[in-house]
């Protein structure tokens, strides 16, 4: 590439994980997330610390160390896990990304970044919806690689209108930036006469969210792991992709996606044969969760005795990062009203409770009610006193798992005590991914005896040096996020599924 004249490749995505039954996602929610307009993009991916998608970044490192290159940066918006996002703000975004793509001209290449799980207010494939417009615009013959969250969910449109679709192979997510690496060398292949050929196939396995973890013994890294065995000459990529299932859409379920380099036959041959291997290990996919009482009962022990090992609890029932509010009360209230002693309670989104502790100054000591303008059915209002230890613009750098090298963004914030529970209140929802959203109020969960977060999963590269698994403990409660599947009103779910429907069968496609 260095002797030739530079390729133009346009950078733009939309990047949502939705869950059908949370509120709408407007600007607002996208601009606490982060919203970069053409240049924004190529300034923010080249920041030591940025705020964009690791995968935006890992694609401007590798192709800014090939060689020569003209960045055609367009539009990127994401947010945290949310309800569909906004009918104005995604047709919007999708009137820029036309138009910048008609400005640019003509283009060697198209890098999507997007999250692939996406509903907005009545559109039901917006991801599809966006590699469709990219590839109407430059045509069948410029090279357009797209990445994706591993919980995606597989529309027709989103094989059929990319060459290449790369998705995430860990969980939690520490391999975005890596991802975006593996993009930029897919797309320099293609410019070197590379024409992949695609094959993609699901199942109907739906499995609960705190299942798909990719660890060492967990059946969906099992998975993952065999096909990355396949890789090499002949495969250029295989995308194990488990969906989402909150988002409730008629392409819910685990999906299989190989990319061979010259080879349509090869890629139909190695789908088949993962998805074959998924199907038959079906049964290991079900969850296993502590009930709240059994859950306060080993919080208050591990406060009183100090020979024993501190322990983490998770709520993945209201997990920011599946659409979850962040906010119930359940485990907060129990452990309040048991006494359960040096624990610390990371995060809690409640943007009317950050008012009003800083307009009661440290110090101060006042009746607060969590969830006072909440209006989410599982949200249920609490009251008790407390005092505000410390307050914070909410910024920081992240140092542990996914936040590394990266700069987060919590809103105004605060640190208050009730008891002996000190309780980390944000104004921009998410959740807690690491150790630094403690250490940066001055806490640390290997100090404290409990620690409790509002997470399915992610926290545990963020935790993972101070916490084994034996000492993570999933909280049985309720939630926009539940893990009991069988409690949400499914009317898009192409049923019958496994687990929720035992009696699932599925035959694999013909050879």
């Amino acid at each position: 590439m260095s002797t030739e004249t530079p390729k133009r490749i346009a950078i733009l995505g939309f990047s949502l994980e939705t869950n059908r039954f949370a509120p709408i996602c407007g600007e607002r929610e996208f601009s606490d997330r982060g919203v970069f307009y053409g240049e924004e993009i190529t300034e923010d991916a080249r920041r030591p610390a940025p705020v964009i998608n690791g995968g935006i970044c890992g694609f401007f490192k590798v192709m800014d160390a090939h060689g020569p290159w003209e960045p055609v940066p367009i539009a990127f918006a994401g947010a945290h896990p949310n309800g569909p996002a906004e009918k104005s703000f995604f047709n919007g975004l999708l009137q820029s990304m036309r138009e910048g793509l008609e400005k640019a001209g003509d283009l060697d290449g198209v890098y999507i970044c997007e999250h692939g799980a996406g509903l907005a207010e009545g559109n039901d494939d917006p991801d599809g919806e966006v590699f469709a417009l990219v590839r109407g615009i430059v045509g069948p013959d410029v090279p357009v690689i797209a990445t994706l969250d591993l919980h995606a969910n597989i529309s027709e449109r989103m094989v059929s209108e990319p060459d290449v679709l790369i998705s995430y192979i860990t969980n939690p997510h520490i391999d975005a930036f890596e991802r975006g690496e593996e993009a930029a060398h897919c797309i320099i292949e293609m410019f070197g006469g590379v024409k992949p050929k695609m094959a993609s196939i699901r199942i109907p396995l739906v499995a609960p969210s705190v299942t798909l973890l990719t660890a060492e013994g967990h059946p969906y890294g099992d998975l993952i792991r065999v096909g990355q065995t396949k890789l090499g000459d002949d495969i250029m990529n295989v995308s194990i992709t488990a969906g989402f299932a909150f988002s409730d859409t008629d392409r819910n379920g685990m999906t299989i996606t190989v990319t061979a380099r010259e080879d349509q036959a090869k890629a139909d041959a190695l789908a088949r044969e993962l998805a074959i291997a998924g199907w038959a290990d079906r049964e290991r996919y079900q969850a296993h969760m502590t009930d709240l009482a059994e859950c306060t009962r080993m919080a208050l022990e591990v406060g009183q005795d100090a020979s024993k090992p501190n322990l983490l609890f998770c709520d993945p029932a209201d997990n920011p990062g599946g659409g979850g509010r962040g906010n119930t009360t359940y485990i907060l209230k129990s452990f309040a009203e048991a006494g359960v002693e040096n624990c610390v309670f990371a995060v809690f989104n409640d943007p009317a409770l950050v008012k009003r502790a800083n307009d009661a100054g440290v110090g101060a000591t006042f009746t607060a009610t969590f969830n006072s303008e909440e209006t989410n059915q599982f949200s249920e209002p609490f009251e008790a006193e407390v005092t505000v230890e410390k307050l914070s613009d909410g910024e920081f750098a992240g140092t542990f798992g996914m936040v590394k090298g990266r700069t987060v963004q919590l809103g105004r914030s605060c640190l208050l005590r009730l008891g002996s529970i000190q309780i980390i209140v944000i104004s921009i929802r998410q959740q807690c991914l690491s150790n630094d959203y403690l250490q940066h109020f001055g806490l640390d969960a290997a100090e404290a005896r409990v620690t409790v977060v509002k997470s399915r999963g992610h926290f545990r590269a963020g935790f993972q040096h101070i916490f084994p698994p034996e000492r993570i403990i999933e909280a049985d409660v309720p939630g926009l996020t539940s893990c009991n599947l069988l409690t949400f009103p499914w009317k898009h779910m192409p049923r019958p599924v496994y687990p929720m429907d035992p009696e699932t069968t599925w035959e694999p496609p013909a050879a």
